[in-house]
């Protein structure tokens, strides 16, 4: 369970000004199991096993605020969950997200980005992280967000990795069904900063279509080749997202959905991608889609036969903790497949298989 992420990368001094080439993401092999852990949920209540499942934690969020700061959602949660994590192996990494605007903002202004670098350096400093996720949905390609972004992620790899230790810099993107705005927030020179990306192959929700999935088999297909068979995103730097919960279709979703855990206590099957549920909203069943062990294995299968750099879980909190839970089934495949993960899947009372 020991983990070792110091990557051996060489620092070039030209004349004492160290040049943005220096500051590129290292290549790795790893396949790798990443969770967000949401701070606005009690995380004190997982069990050691379901958080030994993963290679790495991500903490959820810090939000920008009006003045262009990030603002840590319950730091005193983050210290005793980043602590905890560490002894037992699990790296912890801070997410950050929030307004489009503040971020739009602070991306604009030299002044601002060193600010918000230092403020975010000083809570992963502060409690022992291993990097930060750049969660901003999205950085557009119409109004020189997603440019000024680029300069940003930068000047934050050079953060990442100006020391002896090096940090992880990664960031969670549109799974790129619909190219637009969004998918040009992401310029192709960013994938060099980038350790990795959690790509978000979920939420095609439709409250007009009855019947639609928002996360199927085909869109994870679609959205490898779009960033990796158009785009030219390396292998290893596309992580698969998967949810660890269940959307409707052909309704409102606020108030519908409804989490893994929540729909296997309802009846749904754990094998099954689709159950009859209800809600206070509408007390009469309806069909909540989601990604059962089946599709999660299945999912998992082709990540690793493909050399991809591993898979990513929305959310840990919505997981069941047992035998029937997703991401339990997702590590026992990755390691029947030969994948190279780290620390080995585990068992529900935290056991190595």
């Amino acid at each position: 369970m020991k983990k070792t992420f110091l990557f051996c990368a060489a620092l070039i001094f030209c004349g004492g000004i160290l040049s943005a080439q220096d500051y590129k993401a290292p290549e790795n092999d790893q396949f790798r199991i990443i969770g967000y852990v949401p701070s606005y949920k009690d995380i004190s209540k997982l069990p050691d096993h379901a958080i030994e499942r993963l290679d790495i934690a991500c903490y959820a969020f810090a939000s920008i605020d009006s003045t262009g700061m990030p603002v840590v959602r319950n730091e005193k949660q983050l210290k005793k969950f980043s602590k905890r994590a560490r002894k037992l192996g699990v790296d912890v990494m801070l997410s950050f997200n929030g307004r489009h605007k503040y971020y739009a903002d602070m991306v604009a202004s030299p002044k601002a980005r060193e600010r918000f670098i230092n403020e975010i350096w000083r809570v992963v400093k502060k409690y022992r992280l291993a990097g930060v996720d750049n969660d901003w949905e999205y950085p557009l390609g119409s109004d020189g967000s997603g440019e000024n972004n680029l300069v940003f992620m930068k000047e934050l790899a050079r953060r990442c990795r100006e020391g002896k230790k090096q940090y992880f810099l990664t960031a969670a993107i549109t799974p790129g069904k619909y190219i637009g705005n969004a998918t040009a927030g992401i310029p192709d020179e960013l994938f060099d900063y980038v350790d990795w990306f959690n790509v978000m192959v979920y939420d095609d929700y439709s409250e007009r279509e009855e019947g639609r999935h928002h996360s199927t088999y085909d869109l994870m297909l679609e959205s490898v080749g779009y960033w990796i068979g158009q785009r030219g995103l390396p292998l290893k730097k596309f992580v698969v997202g998967m949810p660890a919960y269940g959307v409707p279709s052909g309704i409102m979703r606020s108030g519908n959905t409804r989490d893994y855990a929540g729909i296997i206590r309802e009846g749904g099957s754990c094998m099954g991608d689709v159950a009859m549920i209800s809600s206070i909203r509408n007390p009469q069943p309806y069909p909540v889609y989601y990604n059962g062990i089946k599709t999660i294995r299945e999912k998992t299968r082709y990540a690793a036969g493909n050399n991809l750099g591993g898979i990513m879980f929305w959310e840990v909190m919505g997981d069941r903790h047992d035998d029937l839970s997703l991401i339990g089934a997702a590590c026992d495949e990755a390691v029947s497949c030969g994948a190279k993960t780290v620390p080995p899947a585990k068992t529900k009372h935290g056991k190595r298989k």
